[in-house]
């Protein structure tokens, strides 16, 4: 295996106990999904259960599937092709969904900082970045030759 896909898997799993991470905090801290003032979550809970996630974790089917994707870039072959592509798509995916939580500017705002909260955020965005990047990379290596 390439050092791009160990870099994909790696940020994969580093997504997944961050998410799990911050599902903890958001139970915690009754800190349901809001994306983009659309979602008003009322059941931390039932949203993460759901398609919904919470305000700093995705919701566990999507992390059940991202589960299952990582193990498919460790297989060969064209699974391997469908993971690294579905990996890339969920980098970005997972890109733009943390960042348009409002809890992002709540952190940024003079006194709404939480360490917990913020460390959460950071490992999750970091490492769907991360996982965009090298999935991106890890095609480009993968993906049949014309």
């Amino acid at each position: 295996m390439n050092t791009s896909l160990k870099w994909l898997v790696l940020a994969s799993f580093t997504n997944l106990v961050g998410n799990s991470f911050g599902t903890v905090i958001a139970f915690q801290q009754n800190l349901t999904a809001n994306w983009g003032g659309s979602l008003n979550g009322q059941n931390v809970l039932r949203d993460f259960l759901g398609f919904r996630g919470t305000a700093l974790s995705a919701p566990l089917p999507f992390m059940l599937t991202q589960l299952m994707i990582t193990l498919l870039v460790l297989r060969p072959g064209r699974s391997r092709l469908i993971g690294v592509a579905a990996l890339t798509f969920v980098g970005l995916f997972y890109t733009l969904a943390q960042a348009g939580e409002p809890i992002v500017l709540r952190l940024l705002s003079p006194g709404g900082f939480n360490l917990a909260q913020a460390l959460a955020f950071i490992v999750n965005e970091a490492s769907a970045i991360a996982m965009l990047i090298m999935g991106i990379r890890a095609w480009r290596i993968v993906r049949p030759q014309p």
